[in-house]
């Protein structure tokens, strides 16, 4: 049987490599920098995009992708705190749309319980019927797809805090990979021999 948790494993390892991909010895070092700083949790730290009321909405968002259960989450893999530093500083030019997303959850969270201070202030069944309501909207893909990169990142970014991510999908830690990369390599080896 095919869980959620299995599925947007599967589905994410694909999307964190291929984010993997564009990130520059530069701006490795400047994640570097930044998860040494970032802070631990939300309780009188200070954020560069988030202010303190977005950073408990989008935590508990990324909670309902990835909640904690029998293995680690969202929150324990830093996914806040990568969020804030793509934002400020790898990919700035979507600040607005990330925003924007974060408002139309707060405007969801409103019409579905009126009396809600905010999205992290409902009960986790509420927020799944939030997330409901929004899914095929662009708002719902662009904190989903931040979640999903931020969960299997690359620890330096400051997400996927202890490989929590990359354990989930045994991720192999080597950043050193040589040929045969799978049945297809190992055939096509075969064939010119």
């Amino acid at each position: 049987m095919t869980t959620r948790r299995t599925f947007l494993t599967q589905a994410a390892a694909s999307l964190g490599v291929v984010y993997l991909g564009g990130l520059t010895p530069e701006i490795l070092a400047q994640a570097h920098q930044h998860a040494k700083s970032a802070p631990l949790n939300l309780d009188g730290q200070l954020f560069r995009f988030f202010s303190k009321q977005q950073a408990a909405d989008y935590e508990a968002f990324a909670e309902q992708i990835f909640p904690t259960d029998e293995t680690p989450g969202a929150k324990e893999a830093n996914v806040v705190h990568f969020v804030d530093f793509a934002l400020s500083e790898i990919e700035p030019q979507n600040k607005s749309d990330f925003a924007k997303a974060l408002v139309a959850l707060n405007e969801q969270a409103k019409k579905t319980a009126p009396a809600a201070a905010s999205f992290a202030a409902l009960t986790s069944m509420q927020q799944v019927d939030i997330m409901k309501a929004i899914e095929k909207t662009g708002d719902f893909g662009v904190l989903k797809f931040y979640t999903i990169a931020g969960f299997f990142c690359d620890p330096a970014d400051g997400g996927n805090k202890d490989k929590i991510g990359w354990k989930l999908i045994n991720f192999p830690d080597d950043f050193y990979y040589a040929p045969p990369f799978g049945y297809y390599d190992a055939q096509a080896a075969k064939e010119k021999a």
